[in-house]
């Protein structure tokens, strides 16, 4: 993980919910990261999700 994006991965460790909410909340977060065109943050948010909807299934 790039430590550019480390205080937005801290905080992302720090949602409180279920997993469905966090799910939606990486979700979320990719779609600002897209407005904001961060091709690199986005790479990380998705293995991210990737992650979370495998702890779910």
């Amino acid at each position: 993980m790039s430590s550019e994006y480390g205080r937005i991965f801290k905080l992302l460790e720090e949602v409180q919910g279920s997993l469905d909410v966090k799910i939606q909340f990486v979700e979320f977060t990719i779609k600002e990261a897209a407005k904001l065109k961060r091709r690199h943050l986005i790479h990380y948010l998705e293995k991210k999700l990737e992650k979370l909807i495998k702890r779910s299934v």
